[in-house]
């Protein structure tokens, strides 16, 4: 019986010599032969929960980033290493919005909608420059309409009146597309057209297109070159390619956190936004290089990466700080869309503080 006295000896003297010391790391307390150890502060963290939408052109910069090892160049690690796809803006947001996830890669349309709720969202990054979906139509439909690429756009949107347009899914981005459109000639999309909820990744909707199960589609570049170079549908009205005039150079695909993980992790955060700032740098001075890398990031042939890269290239930003015009074109767009009922604020939404001190820092500050 002495030995069990004994030890819980110890075990009272280890614990009471913590209690007196209250400075000393509890680690002290531990067996010696395993070591003290030091528990790094939220501050000091290094890792990021990290998730995106889905693969496409929007968030090209990302894949680049992450494909030439630019995060792990900042010393930032992702949990888990390969962010997950949520297939949903709306998801991604809840994501975020539940703390599930950190950082969103994703569309801006889904920040304007969580920050009304939310006034704590935060814009770290700028991913993309132009609003890069465009609207396809079956070449069925397009025969039937007797139209064709050199059609007016008033034309075009009035040819699709009652057909049914698939979208990825309600109040996203695909489907403000579609409302814009109609709105601007008088129509409504919600009464005027059938909406169909096909997902936001391009094999389900060039499905669907070549089974006829819809006649048209808002879907992310480059699902429109894909579709046209597996001959199932044409390009229709890509604003991006300027058919559009008043939604050139808007702001498109950001990341985004919640101000308490800038709070908690401002140096994980900083590395993000140099990561990512390197990525556009590399972009801009290697686009010799882009169409390989985006045929790699979405298993494209030769052809149809050309096509991608070649018609969506100037939306990559000069760097990851939100620009006013692009924000500002942004806002109108999504107020007269129907998805927002004022322009949001870009002092607000966009943490210019943030982004600005991480691109004037080093990797070791």
């Amino acid at each position: 019986m002495q030995r069990p006295i004994r030890q819980s000896l110890l075990v009272f003297q280890c614990l009471l010599g913590c209690l007196l010391f209250v400075g000393l790391p509890l680690a002290s307390c531990s067996n010696p032969s395993e070591g003290s150890t030091t528990t790094a502060s939220p501050a000091n963290s290094m890792t990021l929960k990290v998730a995106m939408v889905t693969n496409g052109l929007p968030f090209f910069p990302f894949y680049v980033a992450m494909q030439q090892g630019m995060f792990k160049q900042q010393g930032l690690t992702f949990d888990p290493a390969t962010p997950t796809l949520t297939n949903s803006g709306a998801k991604l947001a809840t994501a975020v919005e539940s703390d599930s996830v950190e950082v969103g890669v994703g569309g801006l349309t889904d920040v304007f909608t969580i920050s009304r709720v939310d006034a704590y969202i935060k814009i770290i990054g700028d991913i993309a420059d132009d609003f890069l979906i465009d609207v396809v139509v079956s070449k069925k439909f397009e025969q039937e309409a007797h139209l064709n690429a050199n059609s007016t756009l008033s034309e075009k949107v009035q040819a699709l009146k009652g057909k049914k347009i698939g979208i990825s899914a309600p109040g996203s981005a695909t489907d403000a597309l579609v409302t814009y459109l109609f709105r601007q000639e008088g129509l409504d999309s919600q009464k005027d057209a059938v909406k169909v909820n096909v997902g936001a990744s391009f094999p389900p909707v060039i499905a669907a297109l070549q089974a006829g199960r819809i006649d048209a589609a808002a879907i992310t570049s480059p699902g429109g070159q894909l579709a046209e170079t597996k001959g199932i549908a044409n390009l229709w009205i890509s604003p991006t390619r300027g058919d559009i005039p008043t939604m050139r150079q808007q702001l498109f695909s950001v990341a985004y956190v919640k101000q308490k993980v800038i709070d908690a992790k401002p140096k994980a955060i900083a590395a993000f936004i140099r990561g990512l700032a390197n990525a556009e740098d590399f972009m801009q001075k290697h686009p010799e290089q882009m169409e390989g890398l985006l045929a790699k990031y979405l298993s494209l042939d030769p052809k149809t990466a050309n096509n991608a890269w070649a018609a969506t290239k100037v939306s990559v930003p000069l760097n990851p700080l939100v620009s006013q015009q692009p924000y500002d074109t942004a806002n109108q767009f999504h107020v007269k869309a129907g998805l927002i009922a004022l322009p949001l604020d870009y002092k607000e939404l966009v943490a210019t503080d943030t982004i600005n001190k991480a691109l004037s820092s080093s990797s070791g500050s």
